[in-house]
C-alpha cells in the first residue's frame, strides 16, 4: 500500500486572479501556478489553492532575457 499526494486546483485561486496589462506579467509581481494554470497576485511562494510552488520567472528564453535586462536597469 502506498500514498499518492495529488495536487489539484480547488478553485480558490480564482479570487486572486491577476489581470493582464499586455506587458510582462512577472515584472508586475504576478506569479504563475502550473497546476491551476493561472497567473495570480499573491505575496507567498506557494499557491493558496493547490499548495504548489509558484513560478516567479518566465520559462522561455526571449522573455527571460527581457526580464533580466529590466532587472539590471534598476
Amino acid at each position: 500500500m502506498f500514498m499518492v499526494n495529488t495536487m489539484a486546483c480547488k478553485e480558490i485561486c480564482i479570487f486572486h486572479k491577476a489581470k493582464s496589462n499586455g506587458k510582462d506579467r512577472y515584472s508586475n509581481n504576478q506569479k504563475r501556478c502550473q497546476i491551476c494554470e493561472i497567473f495570480i497576485k499573491w505575496e507567498g511562494l506557494w499557491c493558496p489553492c493547490c499548495g504548489y510552488m509558484l513560478r516567479t520567472h518566465p520559462r522561455n528564453n526571449k522573455s527571460h532575457k527581457k526580464a533580466n535586462s529590466l532587472k539590471n536597469r534598476h
